[in-house]
């Protein structure tokens, strides 16, 4: 898929992100009604999308899957490292919440449906394999690095890790590669139930975005340059660095290109919830998630035309 047709899915995905953001000043959207319906899509509607990726499809071998979670969890590493050290060259004063911004993208609400968008239907199986050392690293060394070490240490962290690890997600993602490891790709009437209701989570997914953009001061969302910085580290930095390092040990270009593109989501959303959880400042993350969201609409046809 070249720039032109690339562009024009993203621009496709950008038109529910403005509905939801037109519905939001309108009142149709926002608040309780947002927090419902995000948890709605989190636990029930993307596990759906995500357990029904292995059916009807030829699955790939096993060596590729796992060969697949290796190379993703590699490009965290690197993307962990970069995003520990940018943020002190930067001087930055919160530092840990750059580092997050750098460091985790948005691989499931948004990372799904641009995934399936532009690399087709068969990238969803991909991604869900990709996936697993996010949720991993996220609910560890993400918090951490916007918390910090609690009273108690690393071990009283670790189990608080423990804790948010296992997810709807998580359990999907796992499920799923178990199947694809031995051949399973058909569910049958559940399958099809299953993928009815995993239709919901892309254009929900969007409105919502939309929507929580509209609760942002546009002027007050621009004004800090730190935050320029650590998202283009988000948007081409972490790609390209990932795309240069593993383009000789991918097996094929769709392995590639699900791993460089999922690094070139948007801010993920949790980072919010961290800096809230633990009476961080949240406004670099803020900050980093509205200006990822407008500029991935470029970025992302252009790390697609490079992968």
């Amino acid at each position: 898929m070249g720039f032109i047709e690339t562009a024009l899915q993203m621009v496709t995905l950008a038109i529910p992100i403005l509905i939801g953001y037109v519905a939001h000043k309108l009142g149709f959207l926002g608040g309780d009604f947002d927090s419902a319906l995000s948890k709605l899509v989190i636990n029930i509607t993307l596990p759906c999308m995500i357990l029904v990726s292995v059916c009807g499809r030829e699955l790939p071998p096993a060596t590729e899957l796992l060969q697949l979670l290796a190379l993703s969890a590699a490009g965290y590493v690197m993307a962990v490292i970069v995003a520990l050290i940018a943020p002190r060259l930067m001087r930055a004063p919160e530092s840990g919440a750059y580092s997050f911004v750098i460091a985790f993208g948005n691989v499931g609400f948004i990372g799904f449906p641009v995934l399936s968008a532009v690399l087709g239907p068969d990238a969803v199986l991909y991604a869900a394999i990709a996936n697993i050392p996010w949720y991993i690293l996220s609910s560890s060394i993400g918090m951490l690095m916007i918390s910090g070490l609690p009273e108690g240490g690393l071990a009283k962290a670790l189990r608080a890790s423990a804790k948010r690890l296992v997810s709807p997600m998580l359990v999907a993602s796992l499920i799923v590669l178990a199947f694809a490891l031995v051949g399973i790709n058909d569910f049958g009437v559940v399958g099809d139930g299953l993928s009815n209701v995993g239709a919901f989570t892309t254009p929900a997914a969007l409105l919502i975005c939309g929507s929580s953009l509209a609760n942002y001061s546009a002027r007050e969302m621009l004004s800090n340059w730190r935050a320029y910085v650590a998202t283009a580290l988000r948007l081409v930095g972490v790609p390209l660095l990932l795309f240069a390092t593993l383009r000789g040990f991918a097996a094929t270009p769709l392995i590639l290109s699900v791993i460089v593109l999922g690094q070139a989501m948007p801010v993920a959303t949790n980072g919010i919830l961290y800096c809230l959880m633990y009476g961080m400042d949240a406004k670099p993350v803020m900050q980093g998630m509205f200006l990822s969201v407008f500029a991935s609409i470029l970025t992302i046809p252009l790390m697609a035309l490079i992968v």
